[in-house]
């Protein structure tokens, strides 16, 4: 036992000697680290800027034309000439095609010499009447001085209304036929196909020698000297657009240009589907460089706001679905969470506890926190 107790001694001594000195280095290089979290780092600051925004709505449709008419026939026929075809420019009332105008050139013949005949006859009856009424009229005198009798006035009298009658039959068929002849020269004249609106030609269905009828499709014309933008805007954004209102077009065939409208229109309701509202613009196109069917993106601005804390991208820092920035006051790192809005070149909109004169950290944020000792260099 005494033995064993002897060497125990030895042995325990060695290893609390080995101990103290292999635990040493361990605390300085605590020491070591704690000194250099006490260290402030050097991080670049940049100052928070108020800047100008409009604020504004933005909506996707499409370039529609301002009118589209799809011409087609009011009589039944065959293409006899054609004027236009596609892309051509029209004036309103411009001939786009012509039929066969043969037989209807008959038909108003028929129809006016018709009339004419009616219109003897009327000048017949009417002569017809003159005499009744004269021969009535003498025979009133004769009867008040008691030289006819009364049966003698009666058939003067029944005379006189029989011609009458005769007079408003003959009065009415002229009537009749001259209805005739002015449908017959509608007719006549709706074998020119003429344009309803001034425009171009946006399709040509026909060709000379085809037959065709009221219900069959010739033409179809269309008005882009103005166009509509029709599209849809969020249903949260709907509150903040009104008539009235500016919007620049952008379209894919045009980068880098814009197009300016006006809001005209604004469904009364929102879409239960898509829970979006539709709205209508009208785009002037004097130039005619925009053309029906584009895709294209509408701007509306609401308003303009001013004194919007800007700060330079570098100074936003996101991790795990939180964005902040560090505001450098009193040599310390001031954590604020934000949102970013609209870019404006190399600087980013923020909102939340931070205002424009503030100082932000611009790098290094990856190992900044909340009370972080800093020193600003250029």
């Amino acid at each position: 036992m005494k033995k064993l107790s002897t060497l125990t001694i030895p042995l325990f001594l060695a290893c609390f000697t080995l101990a103290g000195c292999s635990g040493e280095p361990s605390k300085k290089a605590a020491d070591a680290e704690k000194s250099v979290a006490r260290q402030a780092p050097g991080i670049k600051a940049a100052p928070v800027e108020g800047r100008a925004v409009d604020r504004s709505v933005e909506a996707v449709g499409s370039l529609l034309p301002w009118d589209e008419s799809m011409v087609g026939s009011e009589v039944s026929g065959t293409v006899e000439k054609v004027f236009a075809d596609l892309g051509d420019r029209l004036k309103k009332g411009d001939a786009l095609a012509m039929l066969d105008q043969r037989e209807f050139k008959l038909s108003l013949d028929d129809a006016a010499a018709a009339h004419r005949t009616n219109l003897k006859a009327l000048d017949r009856e009417n002569a017809r009447l003159e005499d009744a009424g004269a021969t009535l009229k003498r025979y009133e005198e004769l009867f008040k001085q008691g030289m006819v009798s009364t049966s003698q006035y009666d058939d003067a009298r029944t005379r006189r209304d029989v011609a009458q009658a005769q007079f408003d039959e003959a009065r009415s068929r002229l009537e009749q036929s001259a209805s005739r002849v002015e449908a017959a020269k509608k007719r006549l004249a709706d074998t020119y196909i003429r344009s309803p609106i001034s425009g171009e030609v946006k399709k040509r269905f026909i060709s000379v020698g085809e037959a065709v009828n009221p219900q069959t499709r010739l033409f179809t014309v269309i008005s882009a000297g103005t166009l509509k933008f029709r599209g849809t805007v969020s249903e949260a954004a709907s509150p903040r657009i009104k008539t009235g209102q500016g919007m620049e077009i952008r379209v894919d065939a045009y980068k880098g240009q814009s197009f300016t409208g006006t809001l005209k229109r604004i469904s009364p309701a929102i879409d239960a589907e898509t829970r979006t509202l539709e709205i209508e613009a009208e785009v002037p196109n004097r130039h005619g460089v925009l053309k029906p069917g584009f895709f294209a993106k509408g701007v509306v601005v609401t308003m303009r706001e001013s004194g919007v804390p800007f700060v330079p991208e570098a100074a936003v820092y996101s991790f795990a679905g939180v964005t902040k920035v560090f505001v450098i006051a009193d040599d310390a790192a001031h954590e604020r969470q934000v949102r970013t809005g609209v870019r404006d070149g190399d600087m980013i909109e923020v909102a939340g506890d931070v205002k424009p004169g503030d100082t932000v950290a611009a790098s290094g944020l990856s190992v900044l926190y909340d009370g972080a000792k800093v020193s600003v260099v250029k």
